[in-house]
């Protein structure tokens, strides 16, 4: 009696699976078992996690003054928006970070990677990239992620990179401030030098105050001391932004030691494999009765 052809409906698959059980059953058995296996070699990694809230950056000089103390949209203790966060993100990817992270806690000899072998570095950066992550949380926070092997390790690492953004933030801000500290100090020494010639200039006149040119030293006297008063002003302001050190963050949760592992997660290892080698037993069956099929055919 001839066997009838599958159709590949439900009910022909089912009937299918039925009559290619052992196979589908030592594949999938096999790969069950692997499965298991090879998830017990992974070394296993602990997960340690810092969330953290950007701050308005705000001038500490213009914190300092009565209308900053009283603006609640723009205050140096107000919580940073969406673009805060996205900065954030991008400074801990800075090189400065990476790097005093790996030099403190010798990522070299820990990743066990090979100074002298081919590409340390490259492959010192993917570890890095691999085990060290940076999100933004749906609420607007930045999470940091650390995977080690040593839970210590990983906790560690997340609470150096979170106090290292201060730091590495202030230092970038403070190049800048110095600079502009510098070009207002110069113009201030400037200014203060053509007020002293002025003042001496006009020694000169004693006695003859209704001399035409003592009265226009005299009113050009009176607009530079207005023009020194402003630019003290700046210098000083210049002057505290270019020494603040301000935190730049607020700290949500601290990195902890981890309990447990993280990764791998076995039984999802186990149930995905074994699924995979279902599908692929299945498959693989299928395609050799539709090939047995297409002999008989010819």
């Amino acid at each position: 009696m001839q066997e009838q052809p599958y159709n590949y409906e439900s009910t022909d698959i089912v009937r299918f699976m039925f009559k290619h059980k052992w196979p589908i059953i030592i594949v999938t058995l096999i790969a069950a078992i692997a499965a298991i296996i090879v998830s017990y070699t992974i070394t296993p990694k602990f997960k340690s996690s810092v969330i953290l809230y950007p701050k308005t950056q705000v001038a500490i000089s213009h914190a300092l003054t009565t209308s900053e103390l009283l603006d609640p949209d723009d205050h140096i203790l107000n919580f940073g928006d969406e673009e805060a966060t996205e900065q954030l993100i991008q400074t801990l990817y800075s090189e400065d970070i990476r790097f005093k992270i790996i030099e403190k806690y010798d990522l070299f000899n820990h990743y066990k990677i090979d100074s002298d072998g081919d590409y340390p570095m490259t492959k010192l950066h993917e570890e890095f990239t691999d085990n060290i992550k940076f999100k933004r949380t749906e609420y607007q926070a930045v999470e940091i992620n650390v995977m080690d092997t040593d839970p210590v390790m990983a906790a560690n690492i997340a609470n150096e990179i979170a106090s290292l953004l201060d730091s590495v933030l202030n230092r970038m801000q403070n190049e800048v401030a110095v600079e502009i500290f510098k070009v207002v100090e110069n113009e201030y020494n400037l200014l203060e030098a053509e007020i002293h010639d002025l003042e001496n200039d006009l020694t000169v006149f004693e006695g003859k105050s209704s001399d035409p040119k003592y009265i226009s030293l005299s009113e050009q006297l009176i607009n530079e001391n207005k023009r020194f008063s402003d630019i003290k002003s700046k210098l000083t302001e210049a002057r505290v932004n270019a020494n603040q050190n301000l935190p730049r963050k607020f700290l949500v949760t601290k990195g902890y030691v981890a309990e447990k592992k993280s990764y791998p997660v076995r039984w999802l290892i186990c149930v995905v494999s074994t699924f995979s080698a279902f599908i692929f037993a299945v498959l693989m069956m299928l395609f050799i009765e539709r090939y047995k099929d297409l002999l008989k055919t010819k």
